[in-house]
């Protein structure tokens, strides 16, 4: 056996004989077994021609002569071959890949196994902390999915199985709403679609967040089962015109703000509401969450940040900036007097009996009793048609468009995110003020162009 001499650390290597390129060192005082301990090398010549020198490990740990003896021989025959791996430091690579892989296999496999109930959660603890409404997708998901799907694997699901859902959904009564004790009511295609789109948010959802300490591997792996079509293709998309055309003429509104209830102060109230609404369109949600600092006295403008007490911003997601007066003059006056006298010391506009924000189903409650009252929606049996409070917003798009306001303008006054939307209002005003707007918006249309 020849010895070697290392000149970095002084370390006396040993050349095992008839054992070419293996080298071992002995420990000085460490033994395994009856020999001292010894820590096993190897020295090459790389494809490029380079030496290499590289410690396998000791005999302790359980290398031996021979396994060197093998390694050296298979990393030879690689460089000779243009073969992976060349070094003992690619092997190792490719060791800790296969190992990394095998985790993610093993990780994979284990959550091909994860139920949609179980996406659902993780779903959920997620929408509590990013989404303003995660509470309304939880009651979605415990009412109307869970209990079909909640037990499936989420792997095995298919289009059909939703598809299923939407014909049970679709079939549920109503347990809320004016429709609930109507016989033979089902529950509304724009509710059953907000209920695929639900199941369709978690399989996005799943397909986009790592499996915990595996961030290559994620939660759902696969084509979404929940892609709506309105072609017949795989779940079919529930359509339906929600849309109501119903809006208030001069005297029907005279009606509306003359009306006089048995509690007095609470029909003031409901009458300023109104009028407010008519004036500036405000929504019930953002109506009852306008506070006194959001309005200017002096010139009306009537700021609107929140929708709803989940919601961070309107319904459209963004707020934006209305002025009063400008169809009622009576509503400044009556916005300047609330804003001057205020007996309640709540920050809110219209405040609730503790000083808090009201309901804004109140709103609808309230109205569907004086409409009742004053029989606007007599004889009248499709919904679109019926005089709720929302019907107050459409009056004031119809009327603001009539008034000469562009589409575009109007789009921005009633916190729309799309000018399609606002163009439902044209085939609600009269003949002559839609044909004016429709020559607005051609001209725009044509400027941009």
């Amino acid at each position: 056996m020849g010895t070697q001499e290392d000149k970095r650390d002084k370390r006396v290597w040993i050349n095992a004989q008839s054992r070419g390129g293996v080298l071992y060192r002995e420990h000085p005082t460490r033994k395994h077994g009856k020999r001292p301990d010894r820590y096993i090398a190897i020295r090459y010549r790389l494809g490029n021609g380079k030496r290499a020198f590289e410690g396998l490990g000791w005999t302790s740990d359980g290398w031996t002569l021979e396994k060197a003896v093998s390694l050296l021989r298979e990393l030879k025959e690689n460089i000779k071959l243009g073969r992976q791996p060349q070094s003992l430091k690619e092997k190792r690579a490719m060791v800790e890949a296969s190992k990394v892989e095998a985790e993610q296999t093993q990780a994979r496999e284990a959550y091909q196994r994860i139920t949609f109930g179980e996406l659902a959660e993780l779903y959920c603890q997620w929408a509590r902390e990013h989404r303003v409404w995660g509470t309304s997708v939880e009651h979605i998901l415990a009412n109307h999915i869970l209990p079909v799907l909640g037990g499936r694997v989420a792997s095995t699901i298919t289009p059909a199985d939703v598809e299923e859902l939407r014909k049970i959904v679709a079939a549920k009564k109503p347990r809320t709403g004016r429709n609930k004790n109507r016989e033979g009511a089902c529950l509304a295609p724009q509710t059953v679609l907000h209920i695929l789109k639900t199941v369709r948010e978690v399989f996005n959802f799943a397909g986009e967040t790592a499996v915990p300490g595996e961030p290559s591997v994620m939660l759902f792996e696969g084509k979404n089962p929940a892609v709506l079509s309105r072609r017949g293709r795989g779940v079919r998309a529930p359509q339906s015109d929600a849309r109501r055309l119903r809006t208030l003429n001069d005297e029907e509104i005279a009606q509306l703000l003359a009306y006089e209830g048995i509690r007095k102060q609470a029909v003031n109230e409901l009458r300023d509401m109104i009028l407010l609404s008519l004036d500036t369109g405000l929504r019930a949600g953002e109506l009852v969450h306008l506070t006194r600092e959001s309005c200017d006295a002096e010139t009306g403008a009537i700021r609107i940040f929140k929708g709803s007490r989940e919601n961070a911003s309107t319904k459209g997601g963004s707020s934006r900036l209305v002025h009063a007066g400008h169809l009622f003059p009576a509503c400044l006056t009556m916005l300047r007097g609330r804003l001057l006298y205020d007996e309640t010391g709540s920050s809110y506009l219209f405040p609730s009996a503790d000083g808090g924000a009201r309901d804004p189903n109140g709103l609808n409650r309230a109205m569907r009793r004086i409409v009742a009252d004053l029989g606007f929606n007599d004889a009248v049996d499709d919904p679109r048609n019926m005089v709720v409070w929302h019907t107050l917003r459409h009056t004031y798009a119809t009327r603001m468009l009539e008034a000469g306001v562009d589409i575009y303008t109007l789009k921005e006054m009633l916190g729309h995110a799309s000018v399609t939307t606002t163009e439902v209002y044209l085939h609600m005003c009269d003949r002559a003020a839609r044909e004016r707007a429709l020559r607005r918006i051609a001209l725009a249309r044509d400027i941009v162009a």
